[in-house]
């Protein structure tokens, strides 16, 4: 266990969107045993993200939104961003780590932006609130080395929802997606609750039970009787 080692956990933004969300025995035993089904991201979706990258680089913020403040997007920022040595509401150290799709650069702060793929919904930003939050507590609070904005002030995913296409001939189309800004406002203090509930669980000296409804842990459950 890498616990026993007293080494520090490092997560990734994305991972609170999804992993812990998931099957907390899954989970555990990614983060500390080192047991993980991996998965390829499909490249259609690679291919949104540089093209959604390149087209917003260096333009207006108000291109995503009139309600934003006046500034510069800056979406060719590639490096991973590190953040120092944090510590949850016990007490306990873990680092942060991971790459952003966007920030805009205003006047005197800055607003972290995250391309999203998906339907537009209001559930959308609850589900990426947590991953947000941890790119601004990154930036601001960021190992040597690591990309320093600050303050980082605003928050928020633009959706990008596909729509119809509207013209076709041999050899390409023209193919609509129907895009919505989602403000997300920060909160240090739920992200570090937040983060204390994934280390309790990331802390106990053994995994938690299986989830009935997690296909991973009934396939483990059909090979451990098979053998």
């Amino acid at each position: 266990s890498i616990l026993k080692n007293q080494n520090i956990i490092n997560y990734s933004p994305s991972e609170f969107a999804f992993d812990y969300k998931g099957c907390k025995k899954c989970y555990y035993d990614t983060k500390i045993n080192n047991i993980t089904l991996k998965t390829p991201f499909p490249g259609a979706f690679s291919k949104f993200d540089r093209e959604q990258k390149k087209y917003y680089n260096d333009k207006s913020s108000k291109i995503i939104s009139k309600d934003l403040e006046d500034g510069v997007i800056v979406s060719n920022y590639n490096k991973k961003l590190k953040s120092k040595i944090l510590y949850d509401k016990k007490k306990r150290p873990f680092t942060l780590g991971g790459f952003i799709d966007a920030y805009i650069d205003h006047k005197n702060s800055y607003t972290v932006v995250d391309f999203k793929t998906t339907t537009i919904s209001e559930e959308e930003p609850v589900k990426y609130k947590a991953q947000l939050q941890c790119y601004a507590m990154i930036m601001e609070n960021p190992a040597e080395g690591s990309l320093k904005l600050n303050p980082v002030k605003n928050l928020g995913i633009l959706c990008f929802d596909p729509g119809e296409i509207t013209q076709v001939n041999e050899t390409d189309c023209d193919f609509k997606m129907n895009t919505k800004w989602f403000n997300i406002n920060r909160d240090d203090d739920e992200l570090l609750s937040y983060i204390t509930e994934v280390q309790d669980l990331l802390h106990q000296t053994k995994a938690p039970p299986i989830t009935k409804s997690c296909k991973i842990c009934e396939f483990r459950e059909k090979i451990k009787h098979e053998k």
